[in-house]
């Protein structure tokens, strides 16, 4: 009798050779990000940190969300086509709603929060000096901004560095960032309202969120910001007026 012929080793090889090349180009392309070991807000070992998820809403009825999120949903529809090329990866939701009202430091150290920019569009983006994507896009960030200065749109970066936070101004200061407003949660309870929520996979995410304060879109990852793609995308949501 024949004996059955050897397992078919180079096959899985091959396999296995192909699942970590792909794991690896992630991990290079978006930042998992581990906040440096931190523990989630509100967890046993996060001393002085507010409760996890303390700027969550209650759930609104379907009613009340779709008249609260009206001009987000013309915005939405304005702009879905656009999600393309090198802003693909965004996700423009098919119904918008309300966000909570993330709350954080102004340049001053002066507490502000999500709902101070109603009546504007706005890109809010989350970053970290240590994430290298992050740190990529910040010069687009503040060339888009500059491309729509003086209209009714605002980038609002918010740096998440939990330890030397002096790095973040450094780093805007010597890559010439002059157009965005320095803005921090150095605790990063945004991040991980937003990671609970299932928002944030990691760094940077960015939110596109109309003049009534809901989420029109949502993206995982960088985008080159100053692309025309992405001037393209903004241009569109801005002729919806603000109600």
């Amino acid at each position: 009798m024949s004996k059955p012929p050897p397992p078919q080793r180079s096959f899985l090889f091959v396999a296995k050779a192909a699942l970590i090349t792909m794991a690896a180009s992630v991990a290079f392309l978006y930042v998992i990000g581990s906040m440096g070991g931190k523990k989630p807000p509100g967890s046993a070992d996060d001393e002085g940190a507010k409760p996890a998820g303390t700027a969550q809403q209650s759930a609104a009825p379907a009613s009340d969300s779709d008249a609260a999120c009206a001009t987000s949903a013309k915005v939405a529809a304005n702009v879905k086509d656009l999600a393309k090329g090198e802003v693909a990866a965004m996700t423009i939701a098919a119904k918008p709603e309300p966000l909570p009202d993330y709350s954080f430091d102004g340049p001053d150290g002066a507490p502000v929060s999500l709902a101070s920019f109603k009546g504007k569009t706005a890109l809010f983006n989350i970053w970290a000096t240590w994430c290298v994507p992050c740190r990529a896009e910040m010069p687009a960030l503040d060339r888009l901004q500059e491309a729509f200065a003086g209209q009714n749109f605002q980038v609002v970066a918010v740096n998440v560095d939990t330890t030397r936070l002096e790095r973040a101004k450094a780093f805007l200061a010597e890559t010439g960032v002059k157009s965005l407003t320095y803005y921090s949660d150095p605790k990063a309870n945004i991040f991980y309202e937003m990671k609970q929520s299932g928002k944030a996979l990691g760094l940077p995410t960015t939110l596109l969120i109309g003049p009534d304060g809901c989420q029109i879109g949502l993206m995982n990852g960088p985008a080159a910001w100053d692309s025309e793609e992405a001037k393209a995308l903004i241009a569109r949501a801005l002729e919806i007026p603000a109600n």
